[in-house]
């Protein structure tokens, strides 16, 4: 390799330093805007007069955990809806589900079970037929519920 080629090589490799530099700072900025919305999975609505707090998730959010929910159900019994959408309060012991009233926004609700038969459960007290309960991603819900952050 000549001196003229070395020398036309350095300039060249300076040169995409200098442009890998000038670009650092923006990607930067965009990596940290994309960390932000990726730990900003949710924002908590306190609730009212001691009811629980309202979720809302982002798309982003909803993609990562497979969240997935199914219609309650009428039955001859009353309702049912599926076994695992019910959590319990792990101080009372108070069984609940959360309900999805429109798009990624999720509420606790409490209900009363009648009876447990394989994966369905049979409500005597719980959320209207067609309202849609959390099936899948039901612990990041109440993560988030909890204010736990991110997934």
């Amino acid at each position: 390799m000549s001196t003229t080629d070395r020398t036309i090589d350095r300039k060249v490799g300076a040169a995409l330093v200098a442009a890998a530099l000038a670009l650092a700072p923006a990607a930067c900025k965009q990596a940290e805007a994309v960390e932000v919305e990726h730990y900003q999975a949710s924002k908590i609505t306190p609730g009212e007069d001691g009811e629980h707090p309202t979720v809302t998730i982002t798309k982003l959010a909803a993609e990562q955990v497979g969240l997935e929910t199914a219609p309650v159900e009428k039955t001859e019994e009353g309702t049912s809806i599926p076994y695992e959408s019910v959590l319990y309060d792990a101080a009372e012991g108070q069984p609940y589900v959360f309900i999805n009233p429109e798009g990624l926004t999720f509420h606790r609700e409490d209900v009363d079970i009648a009876s447990i038969d394989g994966d369905t459960v049979q409500l005597s007290k719980g959320p209207a037929v067609g309202t849609k309960v959390v099936t899948v991603g039901l612990p990041q819900i109440h993560g988030s519920e909890l204010e736990f952050g991110a997934y």
